[in-house]
């Protein structure tokens, strides 16, 4: 279902070296991009992105415990032990999770940090890395400061209940294996994207014959603009998958299959993917008001269910829509129905779960597992 680009490994020219205490350089470190703190459904304010890191000493290392800190604030603000690592560790190029860096090797920490919604997000974040080999050590590094720009407020680009999110921002990851380079740069442009199915009481996301688009209960939904603004590209005339298959590809570019991209102004430009064959309704140039129609929801591109896939990304750069950096987003509105849970057990074992007090949400992103409903127009 996820729209997954490939991955690769990262330049060592990118990083800030960091030596052991008292010993000879271990690792290379840096972060990806500064967080932006973000509101979300679980009522705390999130913080979320990525770690890189490689190891330039001529053993393996392996990662014990990782802490989040803040300079000039006693105590940590997030701590990950050795079994959190393990899920959140990640090889861009196996697309792996591990503790362990062999000589040479990068890896990527996929973190998020959480604070009480209303505390104050912190101005600046560091990292303390406890690493062990043939002993055990300390590295300091990944300074950063925190971006205090607010997320985008959208509209929702979907009408009705019973839609499933699969998106951001712990494990199960959907979408923020898609850390990749293009142009030179390193991207992770899918940080905050969102898949949304429609399900209908359960956790199935069709009824009948599993091989037919139709069957799909989203498919065919109207998309609509999340705001105003131009559009700057689209794309129509992909056929349609059939479910659980997905087509050849050759590039990063044709990974969206029918799409949708619209300039929010502000350096900010959504994409809509995934959309069914000929049902875009608007062309390059179009000046669209919040709430617009764009199409249908499809099963076209890397895809293997009918879905929206819905992001945000800071820069117009080719491919359209990947390579940029994710921007961060709420929506000004939506009920919490349910939630799903056992997405991140082995082997995934969904459930639908009833959902905590204050349904109503304003201003929040919603999270993986939620079920919610955007309400009608």
């Amino acid at each position: 279902m996820a729209l997954l680009l490939p991955a690769a490994g990262v330049p060592a020219t990118a990083f800030a070296a960091s030596p052991g205490v008292g010993d000879a350089q271990i690792l290379e470190t840096r972060v990806l991009a500064a967080p932006r703190p973000v509101p979300a459904s679980d009522n705390r304010t999130h913080l979320v992105y990525e770690v890189m890191l490689r190891n330039v000493s001529a053993r393996p290392v392996q990662l014990d415990r990782v802490e989040v800190q803040e300079p000039g604030r006693a105590g940590p603000i997030a701590v990950y032990d050795s079994r959190a690592i393990e899920r959140v560790l990640l090889d861009p190029k196996a697309r792996t999770f591990g503790r362990a860096l062999a000589p040479g090797t990068s890896g990527s920490l996929l973190l998020d940090v959480t604070v009480a919604a209303g505390a104050r997000a912190p101005a600046r974040l560091i990292h303390r890395f406890e690493v062990s080999g043939t002993a055990h050590r300390t590295v300091s590094g990944a300074a950063t400061k925190v971006a205090q720009r607010e997320p985008l407020h959208l509209s929702p680009p979907l009408r009705g209940g019973g839609l499933a999110v699969y998106g951001c921002c712990r494990p199960p990851f959907v979408h923020r294996l898609a850390v990749m380079e293009l142009n030179g740069g390193t991207f992770a442009a899918q940080r905050y994207a969102i898949d949304f199915v429609r399900t209908r009481g359960g956790v199935d996301s069709y009824a009948g014959d599993q091989a037919r688009n139709e069957s799909y209960f989203i498919f065919g939904a109207g998309v609509t603009a999340v705001a105003d603004g131009r559009v700057l590209a689209v794309r129509d005339g992909v056929p349609e998958n059939t479910p659980e298959k997905l087509p050849p590809r050759t590039g990063p570019g044709d990974l969206t299959g029918n799409f949708v991209i619209q300039d929010l102004g502000g350096g900010a430009y959504a994409l809509y993917a995934h959309m069914q064959t000929g049902s875009v309704r608007v062309r390059p140039g179009d000046r669209l008001t919040r709430g617009q129609a764009l199409g249908l929801v499809g099963n076209t591109g890397n895809s293997t269910e009918p879905h929206l896939h819905f992001h945000v990304v800071d820069s117009p750069e080719l491919p359209l829509g990947v390579a940029g950096d994710s921007v961060p987003y709420t929506f000004d509105r939506f009920r919490l129905q349910n939630r799903i849970t056992g997405l991140d057990s082995d082997p995934p074992a969904p459930v639908r779960v009833a959902a905590p007090p204050a349904p109503g949400r304003t201003g929040q992103y919603p999270l993986t597992g939620d079920v919610i409903d955007f309400g009608e127009r």
